[in-house]
């Protein structure tokens, strides 16, 4: 083959190029479209070009982030915002999220159901290579990705990194099912009459997200919807627009490059985002699923208005987890899991434990470890270099901000209310007041004598706030969590048939035992169930069957003549 020249310019730099010294190139996608001129040029060399995005958020003169609605960035008519800061310096304004209006709920409702039946014909094998390209990109931007969320939602930089990991390996075990999903074909069901079973998207999806996985788990529900052929309305956290800014790019240039690869027009309507009016999303006639994830108390309410429209309805929204101390625990391993379990995300984590049951016979001497070995906490700025030498030592801990002043005042407030109903604070970290002033920082707390007329026994804290529950043994320990509400229980024991007693007769969704009860991982299943949830699965390969319906076909045949 001969070898051809091309000549590229990017800016005031000019590059001369041969086909056999590159075989692909990255170009952001304004740069790409601003220069029709090098599309061609680099066609006639034979080199591909993968649209790489831009992450920046998409703000408007008045510094409001605007919504993405019909293939569009608008900006929103509401009167209402809210200020995005970094929880770790409270000065620091990033930017203004609005609450968007019910005309802009209803025009991204009704982009999403046009072009429902033209995105569900478009082909599997599509779709497969489309979302695998989102996997690439988020592999090439991960670092952007992390530094993006850990400034506006404040956890740390090694947990935004958790977070990437997290989405990553979700979208690569998702998109395979745009081809893997299998209905059933029944031959000879009775004599002259067949069989089959196929699946169909449900049509427009609705999916609301918290700020704690700012990515993780709203790129799980949107890959999950889409790849199934449904259309999808997203109202992601008003404490995370600049990490749902950049997931929306990231999925927007993955389905141009491919579309433009395989020639395949994407419908501009499949994908819409907007902020603020959860209400008005749940009530709204046009979807006919709705995923929620938070807290408990929007969670049923969703629930109640979507189901009542007859609605399919998915929700995660957690409750009391429980850890559990048996008599024949080490505490050396134990203490350490329960302080990462409580630390990790400053216990903003739906599987954050928020109760350690402990046998009384090892409780004193539980409250005395925890209390020493809380000593290696380090409170900070979750992009700061204490904090991240922090989380790279063993025996250290990170404690990162609260995501804002509402949710550090929510921990104050249950804390104080906990102590006024006979709780006793027997440990707190004493915080530098320049930290305190600086960001939405809470201390690391233990607190005690947590009875069932105490608010910490049945509210969830969602921050650094640890009860410690003496109880008489195993027996009482798993009819207390059987009769709270929450998806994760652990126990801490060297006796295994303890460890195998508790497993069998606890009934929640997740079980750790020996570990802190946090995390997972994106191949199995996890989700609440038991008022905690509705059971259907969360973050693995199956959340694809949330989004479809089953379609039974009967044929009637005979024997041709």
């Amino acid at each position: 083959m001969a070898t051809k020249h091309v000549s590229l310019k990017l800016g005031e730099k000019e590059f001369s190029l041969r086909n056999h010294e590159l075989a692909r190139v990255s170009l952001k996608e304004a740069a790409f479209e601003a220069q029709p001129e090098m599309a061609a040029s680099l066609k006639r060399a034979s080199i591909g070009v993968d649209l790489a995005p831009d992450l920046s958020p998409v703000l408007d003169e008045d510094q409001a982030y605007m919504n993405y609605i019909d293939g569009e960035w608008i900006s929103s008519e509401t009167d209402r915002f809210r200020d995005n800061v970094n929880p770790a310096n409270r000065r620091e304004l990033l930017g203004r999220t609005p609450v968007s209006t019910g005309e802009e709920v209803d025009r991204a409702m009704k982009a999403a159901d046009r072009d429902f039946m033209e995105w569900m014909a478009v082909s599997g094998d599509f779709k497969l290579k489309a979302f695998l390209r989102v996997a690439e990109l988020l592999k090439q931007n991960k670092e952007a990705i992390e530094r993006i969320m850990c400034r506006e939602m404040g956890k740390t930089l090694f947990d935004c990194h958790l977070d990437v990991a997290e989405a990553i390996g979700v979208v690569d075990v998702v998109a395979p099912m745009a081809l893997s999903m299998k209905g059933a074909t029944h031959q000879k069901i009775a004599d002259g009459t067949a069989m089959e079973c196929r699946l169909s998207p449900r049509g427009v999806a609705a999916i609301i997200t918290p700020f704690n996985f700012p990515l993780a788990i709203p790129i799980a529900q949107v890959v999950s919807a889409l790849v199934t052929g449904n259309t999808v309305i997203w109202k992601p956290s008003h404490l995370t627009p600049e990490t749902s800014h950049a997931m929306v790019k990231l999925i927007v240039t993955a389905l141009k490059d491919v579309g433009q690869r395989m020639h395949v027009k994407v419908p501009r309507g499949i994908l819409n985002m907007y902020f603020g009016a959860g209400s008005a999303t749940a009530s709204h006639p046009i979807p006919k699923a709705i995923h929620f994830t938070g807290s408990k108390e929007i969670g049923d309410r969703v629930d109640s208005t979507a189901s009542a429209l007859g609605k399919k309805v998915m929700k995660e929204v957690a409750g009391i987890n429980i850890t559990y101390v048996h008599k024949a625990a080490d505490l050396a391993k134990a203490v350490p899991q329960i302080i990462y379990g409580k630390t990790i995300t400053s216990g903003q984590r739906c599987s954050s434990i928020q109760e350690v049951l402990v046998d009384h016979e090892l409780y004193d001497k539980l409250l005395d470890t925890l209390a020493k070995e809380a000593k290696q906490i380090v409170t900070g700025d979750g992009a700061s270099k204490e904090v991240a030498e922090a989380d790279a030592t063993p025996g250290r801990y990170s404690l990162p901000p609260l995501v804002d002043d509402e949710q550090l005042q929510h921990v104050k407030d249950l804390l104080d209310r906990a102590v006024k109903e006979g709780a006793r604070v027997v440990y707190q970290d004493e915080l530098p007041p320049a930290l305190l002033d600086a960001g939405f920082y809470h201390p690391f707390t233990i607190v005690t004598d947590v009875d069932e007329t105490n608010c910490l026994y049945y509210e969830e804290v969602f921050g650094p706030v640890l009860v410690v529950t003496k109880v008489k043994d195993i027996h009482e320990a798993i009819a207390t969590i059987n009769q709270k509400i929450g998806i994760v229980a652990c126990i801490h024991t060297e006796n295994k048939n303890a460890s195998e007693f508790f497993i069998e007769r606890v009934l929640r969704t997740r079980i750790d035992d020996g570990r802190h009860g946090t995390g997972c991982y994106w191949s199995t299943k996890f989700g609440g169930d038991r008022g905690a949830g509705s059971g259907n699965a969360a973050l693995d390969g199956d959340m694809v069957y949330s989004y479809v319906i089953s379609k039974t076909v009967y044929r009637q045949f005979s024997e041709p003549k």
